[in-house]
């Protein structure tokens, strides 16, 4: 069985691409979910939407 010094350079590189996406996403989904979780807190008036002197 022969081995192959190029299959090793794309296994490496898919393994590299994969690593990175999924850093991306947890990233992307950490900074939404923080940024999200800080908002929630604030408290709407409801009645200060409705248009007053009517």
């Amino acid at each position: 069985m022969e081995h192959n010094r190029h299959d090793d350079t794309k296994l490496i590189a898919v393994i590299g691409l994969l690593v990175s996406v999924l850093l991306i996403v947890s990233i992307l989904f950490g900074v939404t979910y923080f940024f999200d979780f800080k908002h929630t807190h604030k408290v709407i008036d409801i009645r200060s939407c409705y248009s007053k002197g009517f």
